[in-house]
């Protein structure tokens, strides 16, 4: 047997729990020497295990998780073709669900790599990640970075992660974890998000971004380490704002500059504070990866905003009044007509459920 194989079917056995203790003691010791093989084989262990251990796992489930994977492999194979033939047999063996993985793996490789005028691709560059309306998710990029997504969220890859930047792009919320990265020749490889009309460049912190394009605000919390925020077009009435720990910025995604007749000052880009004495879980700004819906004085306006990625609906005001109430809270396993009757309890107004959409109106 080569030693390639030999090495599959090792993973294989310690994925399935047949390995002896010598076998795992080996294979953590080649894997410790194999970086790229461990990520392959922690990726393969979480596919294979749930689908031989559950038939509640969706598609999309894989999918994601298997673009992940040939994301870390850097190069246009699958499970499909880079697992010896006869340790497939065996993976087919433990179930129709195990093929139905690898079988997707080769699917979201050719998927991956058509070309965007078949219209696979929605955008120019490939997706890393999308959470519904509705759900929260979460990715291991290829340099071994966190992603949490929020609700009615993506995250494209914008570069492979092999240059000397590591870039993404984001649509709607997420929060990183940003691991540090070298290349071969020492060098610190920046982490660079694109999220609405700024860009925020890192080198290894934790942060959040809100960037949804339905918002009139991109904000970016800082938790650990810097980040330099600037606008990606370039627009020179914009510097670069460094951004420290425990500090919030707020950008309007509708810079203006000073108009010099009448004298009208430019949108405010503004940096607050957050309360860095309490712990992660218990903050407003990331109560979300810990499913809940934190708010704090909101309008109505910007509450609705965050209910509609919540769950997954479409709200509408059938007055203009009816916007200027705030509200402080959180929801956490309310439904949502549970929400609407505790908000309405606490500030009177009137709403009607149709299906899928909620019409709210002034009290009469």
């Amino acid at each position: 047997m080569r030693d390639d194989d030999f090495i599959w079917n090792l993973m294989a056995r310690a994925i399935y729990g047949e390995a002896t203790a010598s076998e795992k003691q080996a294979l953590q010791e080649y894997l410790a020497k194999n970086p790229e093989l461990q990520q392959q084989f922690e990726l393969l262990h979480q596919l294979l295990s749930r689908s031989a251990g559950s038939g509640h796992a969706t598609q999309d489930d894989y999918t994601e998780q298997v673009r992940v994977l040939l994301a870390k492999t850097g190069s246009p194979i699958s499970p499909m073709t880079a697992v010896p033939r006869n340790v497939r047999r065996k993976w087919f063996y433990y179930g129709a669900a195990a093929a139905a993985v690898i079988a997707l793996a080769y699917w979201s490789m050719t998927q991956m790599h058509v070309p965007a005028s078949r219209g696979i691709q929605r955008d120019r560059y490939p997706l890393a990640l999308a959470a519904p309306k509705g759900a929260r998710k979460q990715l291991l990029l290829p340099d071994g970075s966190k992603v949490w997504l929020n609700g009615g969220s993506r995250l494209f890859y914008v570069t492979d992660f092999k240059s000397r930047t590591r870039e993404v792009k984001l649509e709607g919320e997420a929060f990183f974890d940003v691991a540090h990265a070298y290349t071969t020749d020492g060098v610190k490889r920046p982490f660079i998000v694109h999220a609405g009309n700024i860009d925020i460049k890192v080198l290894g912190t934790a942060f959040n971004v809100k960037a949804y394009t339905n918002e009139a605000v991109t904000t970016a919390v800082l938790y650990r380490g810097l980040i330099s925020v600037t606008k990606h077009d370039g627009e020179r009435n914009f510097q670069p704002v460094l951004l420290y720990p425990n500090q919030k910025l707020m950008i309007p995604n509708a810079l203006v500059a000073e108009n010099p007749a009448t004298g009208t000052p430019p949108e405010a880009i503004k940096i607050e504070a957050i309360d860095s004495t309490k712990a992660e879980e218990a903050r407003v700004e990331t109560a979300w990866m810990y499913n809940r819906l934190e708010f704090r004085g909101d309008d109505f306006v910007t509450l609705v905003h965050k209910m509609e990625q919540w769950y997954n609906v479409t709200i509408h005001f059938t007055d203009e009044a009816v916007k200027r109430l705030r509200f402080n809270g959180s929801f956490e396993k309310e439904t949502m007509a549970q929400a609407l009757e505790a908000l309405r309890l606490a500030t009177p107004f009137n709403y009607k459920i149709e299906n899928n959409e909620v019409f709210i109106s002034s009290a009469r």
